[in-house]
């Protein structure tokens, strides 16, 4: 079962939306975005936060993501699911 949820910011001057897929597995619950052309997988991690992972190596992809930028997501993510 999936829920979908929209996080709405401005980064660096440009204004995002994003929609986050909530996934729930068998122990864990993660978060799918695509973020810049990359689908990225957030999960949660052993200190309380959650950690990014691209669905695809980032250096077979032409086009590099903002590293602060999937930080910045996965802030807004915690504090959606706070």
């Amino acid at each position: 079962m999936s829920d979908i949820f929209t996080l709405k910011f401005e980064y660096k001057g440009h204004p995002h939306i994003l929609e986050v897929k909530t996934m729930h597995q068998a122990y864990k619950t993660v978060y799918k975005v695509a973020i810049e052309e990359h689908e990225i997988t957030y999960e949660p991690d052993e200190e309380g936060y959650v950690r990014a992972i691209a669905d695809k190596p980032m250096h077979e992809t032409t086009r590099p993501v903002d590293v602060a930028l999937l930080h910045h997501v996965a802030e807004l993510i915690i504090q959606h699911i706070s």
